[in-house]
């Protein structure tokens, strides 16, 4: 059986990794964890308007 790609993933692979801010929402990329990566990836590919999932600074 193949194994099933994932599109998010291949998206996530597009993000400018010199980029300081994200394209999606107003935090830096490198700030993202695995969740914030798909949930932006996600948001960007589907020209999706949504709110930011991202953790308030402790």
């Amino acid at each position: 059986m193949s194994a099933i790609s994932d599109p998010a993933a291949r998206a996530d692979e597009d993000q400018r990794t010199d980029d300081v801010t994200c394209s999606v929402c107003p935090h830096p990329w490198s700030d993202h964890d695995a969740l914030g990566r798909r949930f932006c990836t996600a948001t960007r590919v589907s020209a999706w308007s949504r709110g930011c999932i991202c953790s308030p600074p402790s």
